[in-house]
């Protein structure tokens, strides 16, 4: 199932009152230099520590629904990941991040109830693939739609790909991909930091591309500042990591005790922000307690967005 050109991505993720992002894992079959986390070769020892049963009644026992947003490492290679998914998400809509290129790909496509898994975000990471392997990844990509999946290709716009980034897109397009959208690269390249750096023709080209709610373009830009608004990220929003230590956000971090360990105590309302700068304009956005206007047409201007 894929969505038509003017879906919202982040309407899946607002349509949950509750929403955690959880890293599953560490392990990796991709290793790129853009990446948030560091590489690894051995996984965590600490992952799948809890069996799923345990995982789901963790959730369960906050007496709250949850909108569960996985990512890795590679989830796909959490041991018996279709497993986990099968058992948590009838009770709590998941979405995942994937690489979609792993051998777990099909075994999961196959086993997997898609009304399981609210969407898939396919990152496709095209500096790591060879013409073959690109080849495979959109075979895995139109597996997921046989099977009734609602999914999307994420291209992650490192500065080096520009070069290539629009014959990409085409050539996604031709090969029957129904929805291709930039991924912002935070980071550092070359000594300058992104996205604030994005020149004026690199966001030009962003923007072109992308058909997505307005919104979503403000991660082209710089950060934005959301310093001494009132917040909902620690009340019912929240980042998780493989032990279970839940954190309100990823900028400021603030403890929330551990959910597997049943010591997870949410704020009962919303926090004061304190950071200078948000780590994530959208998602940033969707938690402030006092949503602000987002204009129809969003332009650069070289300067950052205040």
């Amino acid at each position: 199932m894929v969505f038509d050109e003017h879906y919202d991505l982040l309407n899946e993720f607002k349509s949950c009152e509750n929403k955690i992002c959880w890293q599953i894992n560490n392990l990796c079959n991709f290793k790129c230099e853009y990446c948030f986390f560091p590489y690894y070769d051995e996984e965590n020892p600490d992952v799948a520590k809890y069996s799923h049963k345990e995982i789901l009644k963790a959730f369960d026992d906050t007496g709250r629904k949850w909108n569960i947003f996985i990512s890795g490492g590679e989830p796909l290679l959490y041991p018996n990941f279709s497993e986990l998914v099968n058992t948590v998400g009838p009770h709590h809509p998941i979405q995942i991040s994937s690489n979609l290129y792993n051998k777990y790909v099909k075994e999961f496509a196959n086993t997997v109830d898609p009304s399981n898994i609210s969407v898939i975000n396919a990152s496709l990471h095209i500096g790591h693939h060879s013409e073959k392997s690109v080849l495979q990844f959109l075979r895995n990509y139109h597996l997921f739609l046989e099977k009734g999946f609602k999914i999307i290709v994420s291209y992650v716009t490192f500065p080096p790909l520009f070069s290539r980034i629009k014959d990409d897109f085409r050539f996604l397009k031709e090969q029957g991909v129904k929805q291709v959208v930039p991924l912002t690269y935070f980071g550092v390249h070359e000594g300058k930091p992104y996205p604030g750096s994005y020149t004026r023709d690199q966001v030009e080209i962003l923007f072109d591309l992308t058909k997505t709610y307005p919104l979503e373009r403000l991660n082209f830009l710089n950060k934005m500042e959301f310093k001494n608004k009132r917040c909902t990220a620690g009340q019912n929003f929240f980042f998780m990591n493989i032990q279970g230590d839940v954190s309100s956000c990823g900028t400021i971090g603030k403890p929330m005790g551990n959910l597997f360990e049943g010591t997870f105590k949410p704020n009962t309302s919303p926090m004061i922000c304190t950071a200078d700068n948000c780590n994530d304009n959208w998602l940033g956005i969707l938690s402030l307690v006092d949503e602000p206007e987002i204009p129809e047409t969003i332009t650069f201007t070289g300067t950052p967005v205040q």
